[in-house]
């Protein structure tokens, strides 16, 4: 029997017994007699393991090890047994798949091979070996084609080609936070994907806890939102930044200079200082006649029940206590005072004490009623109790520049940094927010500490995942090291690991990129381009990209034009009924997507116009705009524009111009 011919055989066991398992646990197990609350569990467990096996796409398994002198094993997305309890493929997150990712010539974990499987419609096509114990380490065949797979408009999941820096990274364990720098093409999305995936089968209790995926923006959470359920796991909640605090995406209104400021940590301290000043001391003794009997609440013993309850957590916890507190002390006096007459019971003393307008008022204005909206709105406003508060956080300018401006109005008006504001006062005051065993973080690095700390707050044990690249942030004052913005934060511990290689974008995209940011630690890529990266000087930037565009998808595939919102008026009428704008998911044809939006994102084919305008574009240009434009593609690249290039990147060697665009396919290299 020929090999391909013994996979097959394989494969067909491994379905038959698949197909039994999902038999058995599409039946209801109702009929057992037992009581109520038993056959509710497992019930719920045989639907739960059910949806698992049936909510993961693709084949049953991907990939098979040889160990040495042992029988071999089968990856796949779940562990597969037959009537004999014959094990046919195992989970790829179960230890004895590490092998199939970690082992390499250097170092082959007892493997003499690794077999990467085709496997299409029950049907094995083919398959690579590597010999893991003879030859170099090399980018197998089988990742090269995955690379190259058109898109089609969503990202995929890549358990069948994790690289073992990639596995490293999926399955680390930190206490505390680990932070994955890594630049266009390294894989960072999808190991943060599948490290909450791995995390969830690792430890059970996250089931219970929950994990949370964050990304920048919601056209970003369309284009993952289908990694997680192809690989069985349902339950993860992904939602865009905005969607924490809001229902709506984020206003864009704030200039980088007053952005920059609200997004600084120190505001937290500033709010927290401004919300805590309105609990005061009452200067006077305050005297109030309760059921016939004269109490009183001098400032010393009102003090002293403010100090305790400023040990609770929150505003309004401590505001609740207090008042609590404050009661009990009036109320112990009416009854050691009302002693040899005749006195109520001590429930009905504190309704009456609590009844009484001294009582209210003192309650009030030693410990007033604060709402997340009026202390946002305190820091635009009244100089003399900023200034005193603030004094020796932020300067004169900087206050100067908070009194200059002004709150949103309405909730559909406010910004970014005033969302990220208004979570903060919630978390101060009263937070009502529900927490996660784990959370990853997505396109961090244009996050402000402001922003973070709302992810921050909702990470149990400030267990978190935090993704990104600084090369990649366009608002230069927002990110200069992970450890000072995840700081600021309020992250305890934190480790950051880099990836350094790029398996997606091809490496001459890479160094036309990498002319923006010459000190920046660039990826390697592994490939070069099919095609040449092409400019085209035009003054018909519309016709020529909108031209272009139509030639990509008909020999490349998906395209993302990318265009800057100083020109959208003029550019996007010419692609009428030829492509779509981009505002909650990508096609697999032409997508119009702005800066804000291509974060993150992967095309064919990436068609950048006017990149002098990118770079003039606030809060999402900027150098660092223009190198995620210039990144966003995995194997055609062009540059529409009228203005001069700047400079940098007009002398990058692998970009070339051409009068002809449209002929570009004709310089295909493969």
């Amino acid at each position: 029997m020929s090999e391909l011919a013994a996979e097959q055989e394989h494969l067909n066991r491994t379905y038959a017994a698949y197909d039994a398992l999902l038999d058995a646990l599409s039946v209801s197990r109702r009929d057992r007699h037992g009581d109520d609350f038993t056959e509710d569990i497992l019930e719920q467990m045989r639907l739960e393991r059910l949806r698992a096996y049936t909510a993961a796409s693709g084949p049953l398994y991907f990939g098979r090890i040889d160990p040495d002198g042992r029988a071999p094993l089968y990856i796949g997305r779940h562990a597969v047994a037959n009537q004999r309890n014959e094990l046919l493929a195992i989970n790829w997150r179960a230890p004895a798949a590490e092998a199939f990712y970690a082992a390499t010539p250097a170092d082959p974990r007892g493997l003499t091979r690794r077999r990467r499987l085709d496997i299409e419609d029950r049907t094995v096509l083919g398959f690579v070996d590597e010999q893991l114990q003879v030859g170099e380490e090399h980018l197998t065949d089988a990742i090269v084609e995955d690379i190259t797979r058109q898109r089609v408009g969503e990202m995929r999941q890549i358990i069948s080609t994790i690289t073992p820096d990639q596995y490293d990274l999926i399955t680390k364990r930190v206490p505390g936070t680990l932070v994955v720098q890594g630049g266009p093409g390294t894989g960072k999305t999808a190991v943060g994907l599948h490290r909450a995936a791995w995390l969830l089968y690792a430890d059970r209790q996250l089931a219970r806890e929950g994990v949370l995926v964050v990304g920048p923006n919601r056209v970003f959470i369309a284009y993952i939102s289908q990694v997680l359920p192809s690989l069985g796991e349902q339950s993860v909640e992904q939602r865009a930044i905005d969607a924490l605090v809001s229902g709506r995406p984020w206003a864009s209104g704030d200039s980088e200079e007053l952005a920059t400021l609200l997004g600084s940590g120190r505001m937290a301290t500033l709010l927290s200082r401004l919300l805590w000043e309105k609990v005061v001391i009452p200067s006077e003794r305050v005297t109030t006649t309760v059921a016939r009997v004269e109490v009183e609440a001098t400032p010393e013993e009102v003090a002293d029940v403010i100090a305790e309850a400023q040990g609770r957590p929150t505003y309004q916890a401590g505001r609740e206590r207090f008042r609590d507190r404050l009661a009990d002390r009036l109320v112990t006096q009416v009854m050691e005072r009302a002693r040899g007459g005749r006195a109520a019971a001590p429930e009905a003393v504190a309704s009456a004490v609590r009844q009484t307008k001294e009582y209210q008022r003192l309650a009030n204005r030693c410990w007033p009623r604060q709402t997340p909206e009026a202390l946002v709105a305190a820091l635009f406003k009244n100089r003399r109790r900023l200034t005193a508060a603030a004094g020796d956080l932020l300067s004169a300018e900087e206050i100067d520049l908070l009194l200059a401006s002004a709150p949103a109005q309405t909730r559909a008006a406010m910004t970014h940094s005033e969302f990220a504001l208004l979570d903060e006062a919630r978390a101060l005051i009263d937070p009502e927010l529900r927490t996660f065993g784990h959370v990853v973080v997505d396109e961090a690095q244009n996050l402000s500490p402001m922003e973070l700390r709302m992810v921050v707050r909702r990470a149990r044990r400030q267990s978190i995942t935090v993704l990104g690249d600084i090369a990649q942030r366009t608002s230069e004052a927002r990110l200069s090291t992970w450890e000072r913005v995840l700081g600021e934060a309020g992250v305890d511990r934190l480790e950051i690991d880099e990836l350094l290689v790029s398996y997606r974008v091809p490496d001459d995209f890479l160094r036309i990129a990498a002319t923006l940011h010459p000190e920046a630690a660039v990826p390697h890529g592994v490939r070069s381009a099919p095609w040449p990266a092409v400019s085209a000087l035009t003054d018909r930037v519309g016709e020529v990209a909108a031209a272009l565009a139509a030639r990509m998808e008909a020999e490349v595939g998906s395209v993302g034009v990318i265009v800057p919102a100083a020109l959208h008026d003029a550019v996007v009428p010419a692609f009428a009924g030829h492509a779509r704008e981009v505002e909650e998911r990508l096609s697999s044809g032409v997508n119009l997507v702005d800066l804000a939006a291509i974060k993150g994102l992967e095309f064919d084919a990436a068609i950048v116009v006017e990149p002098a305008a990118i770079l003039a574009e606030r809060p999402d240009g900027g150098r660092g705009g223009l190198y995620t434009a210039l990144t966003r593609s995995t194997r055609a690249l062009a540059v529409v524009h009228a203005r001069p290039l700047p400079p940098d990147l007009a002398a990058a060697d692998d970009l070339r111009p051409v009068d002809d665009p449209g002929g570009w396919v004709a310089t295909s290299t493969g």
